[in-house]
C-alpha cells in the first residue's frame, strides 16, 4: 500500500513540474503564435508579386499556313518571363508553375516571305493577376518550306603552319560528305551557296602526326549571318551521322627518280643501261603507314624504242605515281638513255621463221614478210654479239586474232615481236617497229 501511494505522488509531481513551468509555456505559446500569424499572412494578407521564368509561347499560325507559310524560329524565341500577383497562397511554387500559365500568339494572315512581330497574349488561372510578360512580342520568320542538295566544303580553323611537325604535309581536306540535304525558308535556301564543315584540332594534339577525323560545326554561305539559324542538314550533324572533316596528314620524303624498261634482253636485269633523268631528284608525299619509297618511276620505255647512242625521251609520271609528287609542276621529265657502246646491225628477216599467235584451228595463215621493212630489220647489241646473229636466229610472232576470217586477201599487221634465239639472245634487242601481210584461207 505504501509503494502505490509513493508511486502515485511521484506522478503527480511530474504533471504539476511541466504544466506550471513557465519557460516550457513560453515556447509553446511562440510556437502557436507563429502557426497564427502564417495562417492569418497567407489567408488575409495583401496581394504579392512572383516572377515565373522560361515560360513557353503557344504559336498559332493556322492562318498562314493556308497559303504554305510556316514559322521558322529558335526555341528560346518563343520562352517569355511572366510576371503575377495574386494571393501569396494563390501564386506560390506549389499552387503555380509555368505550365499553368498560357502565353499565346497568333500569326495572322500571311502572303509574303519576312520576319513578323507577334504581341503576346497570357491566360491564367482566375485569381491570378498578370502583372508583366517580358518580352510582351516576339519576332518570328515566316516563308515557305524549301530543300536543296548543297556542295559542302571542309574548313580548318587552325594554323596551318603549326598544324604538322616537320617533315610532314597537309592533304585536302575531306568532309564526312561531299553534299548534303538542307531545309529551311525558301528565300533563305535559295541564296545557299554552299554548307562548311568547320573543325578545330585541339591544341594538346598538335602537332599532328597521322591522318585525323575531327568532330565538325555546320555553318552556312550565306550574306546574312543571321539567317542560317532557321536552316537544318537533314540526316547529317547527329549523334548516329556527325559531321566531320579529316584531315589527310602525309610524311614527305626527297627520293632520286627512275625509269622502267620493258623487253629488255636478260643481260640488263642486272646491267641496265646509264640513264640520266631531269630531275633528278623530287619530293614526295605518302601516308603515314605506308612503307617509305626509295625511289619515284616516272614512267616505262621499250627496249624496242632504243637504238644504239644517247635516246631522249619526254615523260610524264603515271597517274598513280604522279599522286606522289609534292611540287604538281614537276611531273614531266627528261630522261636520257646512253647506249653509245652498243651497236647496230641490218639483216634481211624475209626469210626468218614466222609463228602464228591466237590462230583459229580451221584456218590456214600465209606470210609475206616482203612488205614493210622487214628486208632490212636493225639490230642493237655488243658488236661481238651481233657478228654471230644471222636471219636464221630470228622468229618473226605475228597475232592475227584481229584479221577477218572471211575473206582470203592479203590483211596488212604489225608484228607482234621479234624474238632472238641463239648466241645475241640475251644482250641484243630488235630496234624498231615491223610489219607484215597475213592471208587467211580455209583448211
Amino acid at each position: 500500500m505504501k509503494n502505490k501511494e509513493n508511486n502515485t505522488e511521484k506522478k503527480v509531481t511530474i504533471y504539476e513540474r511541466i504544466f506550471y513551468n513557465n519557460k516550457l509555456l513560453l515556447l509553446f505559446s511562440f510556437i502557436l503564435a507563429i502557426i497564427l500569424w502564417a495562417v492569418v499572412k497567407v489567408n488575409y494578407s495583401e496581394n504579392s508579386t512572383r516572377v515565373i521564368s522560361d515560360v513557353r509561347v503557344t504559336l498559332d499560325a493556322s492562318l498562314a499556313a493556308e497559303n504554305d507559310y510556316v514559322p521558322f524560329y529558335n526555341n528560346d524565341a518563343l520562352l517569355v518571363d511572366v510576371e503575377v500577383s495574386g494571393k501569396p497562397f494563390e501564386i506560390n511554387k506549389y499552387s503555380l508553375s509555368r505550365d499553368d500559365i498560357t502565353i499565346e500568339a497568333t500569326s495572322g494572315y500571311i502572303d509574303s516571305a519576312g520576319y513578323k512581330t507577334l504581341i503576346l497574349t497570357p491566360v491564367v488561372e482566375s485569381g491570378v493577376n498578370i502583372v508583366k510578360v517580358s518580352p510582351s512580342t516576339i519576332t518570328v520568320y515566316f516563308d515557305r518550306m524549301r530543300s536543296a542538295q548543297v556542295n559542302v566544303e571542309a574548313k580548318l580553323t587552325n594554323d596551318t603552319e603549326t598544324l604538322v611537325d616537320n617533315g610532314y604535309t597537309v592533304g585536302q581536306l575531306a568532309p564526312s560528305v561531299n553534299t548534303a540535304k538542307v531545309s529551311g525558308p525558301a528565300s533563305v535556301v535559295d541564296n545557299l551557296s554552299k554548307v562548311y564543315f568547320e573543325a578545330t584540332v585541339e591544341s594538346d594534339k598538335l602537332p599532328l602526326t597521322a591522318t585525323t577525323e575531327v568532330t565538325a560545326q555546320i555553318t552556312y554561305a550565306l550574306d546574312k549571318e543571321r539567317d542560317s539559324k532557321f536552316l537544318v542538314c537533314d540526316n547529317v550533324g547527329t549523334d548516329a551521322n556527325p559531321a566531320t572533316v579529316t584531315i589527310p596528314v602525309y610524311k614527305l620524303s626527297t627520293v632520286p627518280t627512275g625509269v622502267k624498261f620493258v623487253n629488255q634482253p636478260s643481260y640488263f636485269d642486272e646491267n641496265p643501261p646509264r640513264v640520266t633523268i631531269t630531275p633528278a631528284e623530287v619530293q614526295i608525299s605518302y601516308a603515314t603507314e605506308d612503307e617509305d619509297p626509295t625511289s619515284l618511276p616516272v614512267g616505262t620505255i621499250d627496249f624496242r624504242d632504243l637504238k644504239n647512242g644517247v635516246n631522249k625521251f619526254r615523260l610524264t609520271a603515271s597517274e598513280s605515281d604522279a599522286a606522289l609528287l609534292y611540287n604538281a609542276a614537276e611531273m614531266t621529265f627528261t630522261v636520257l638513255v646512253d647506249l653509245r657502246s652498243m651497236r647496230s646491225k641490218t639483216i634481211d628477216a624475209t626469210g626468218s621463221n614466222v609463228v602464228f599467235l591466237n590462230q583459229s584451228d580451221s584456218k590456214k595463215y600465209t606470210a609475206n614478210l616482203t612488205s614493210d621493212k622487214l628486208g632490212a630489220l636493225t639490230l642493237i647489241g655488243p658488236a661481238a654479239s651481233l657478228d654471230k646473229l644471222t636471219a636464221d636466229d630470228l622468229q618473226i610472232e605475228i597475232n592475227v586474232s584481229s584479221l577477218k576470217t572471211d575473206t582470203n586477201v592479203w590483211q596488212t599487221v604489225t608484228v607482234s615481236n621479234v624474238a632472238i634465239r641463239g648466241a645475241g639472245k640475251d644482250d641484243c634487242w630488235v630496234y624498231g617497229t615491223y610489219r607484215a601481210r597475213v592471208r587467211v584461207q580455209d583448211k
